[in-house]
């Protein structure tokens, strides 16, 4: 490969002292160029020893430590990263996430195509760990990205920066992550609508930029994050993109097709049939429907998806 740029990987981390060193180090053992990694640790106000381990790695020349001093939201830490670094591609890594040597490698390979402008990589189940019934659904292969090869443009639904890579370039043209999105969820969404519409042809996804994920989450949490969702990020992604209201799936909000879809008893069926079969489908319709259940808690006054 003879295009061999300079890298920012950007950090965002809250609360993940469980893992963190391992993800550190996971960087620092890339097949790429060492000398033209940089890589920025954003601690987002973190109130566990996430903060005190960052610093460990301070002896390290190539990475950057930040530290906000209250939790401000993925989105701002992603932009500290955005703004300190200066390297012509930027990586972003979720703190839960470990990832292969040939990570950043991988990644280089696919934009040293002029006309490919942002990768998106892929999410493992960390070896070793028995899949629940929420990561058969967060890794089956119909989910996200995954029904694509790598040769293949993508839109922005597919586009989430837990592991992903832009040139950075492309914010001279759509700028940053929009902080307000504060709140979990969307605001990767938000930033991929804008990035689509400028460079609809030039996004990508690579099943060998592969990260572990390590969050852990159980369903119910899951679930519950997804309807936080729904009540705020969801609501203020429609409000700011309306012509999407229909392919990010606002039309069940209020419609009539979408209480006929999503309702009470719709809702214990498929709870119950979940108790007797795991099923993709099944779990993918409880967790939209938290979404939307979320949506609709919020005051009707208050949703208007005109801006």
């Amino acid at each position: 490969m003879n295009w061999e740029p300079d890298v920012d990987v950007v950090v965002p981390c809250y609360n993940v002292e469980h893992i963190i060193n391992k993800c550190i180090k996971s960087l620092l053992r890339q097949y790429y160029n060492n000398n033209k990694i940089n890589i920025y640790l954003v601690d987002d106000g973190s109130t566990d020893k996430t903060g005190d381990i960052l610093d460990s790695f301070g002896r390290y020349n190539n990475i950057n430590i930040i530290h906000h001093k209250k939790n401000m939201s993925q989105s701002s830490a992603r932009n500290t990263g955005i703004r300190e670094g200066n390297s012509e591609v930027i990586c972003f890594l979720d703190s839960d996430m470990i990832v292969n040597k040939n990570w950043i490698l991988t990644h280089i390979d696919i934009l040293s195509d002029r006309n490919i402008v942002g990768v998106v990589g892929d999410q493992i189940l960390p070896k070793g760990e028995i899949a629940k019934p929420l990561d058969k659904y967060l890794y089956n292969k119909r989910r996200g990205a995954r029904q694509f090869t790598k040769n293949v443009s993508i839109s922005f639904p597919y586009f989430l920066f837990s592991n992903a890579s832009l040139k950075r370039s492309v914010f001279n043209t759509i700028d940053v992550f929009d902080e307000k999105f504060n709140s979990y969820g969307g605001e990767d969404t938000e930033l991929a609508i804008r990035l689509w519409e400028a460079y609809p042809t030039s996004l990508r996804f690579s099943p060998h930029a592969i990260s572990e994920n390590h969050g852990n989450q159980k369903f119910e949490d899951f679930c519950q994050k997804m309807y936080e969702y729904g009540q705020k990020n969801f609501l203020l992604l429609i409000k700011k993109h309306p012509k999407y209201l229909n392919k990010l799936g606002g039309k069940y909000i209020n419609s009539v097709k979408g209480y006929v879809i999503f309702n009470p008893i719709n809702r214990f069926v498929v709870y119950l049939l979940g108790l007797i079969i795991e099923n993709y489908w099944l779990t993918r319709y409880l967790v939209v429907d938290h979404v939307i259940r979320g949506a609709r808690k919020t005051k009707k006054k208050d949703y208007n998806p005109n801006p």
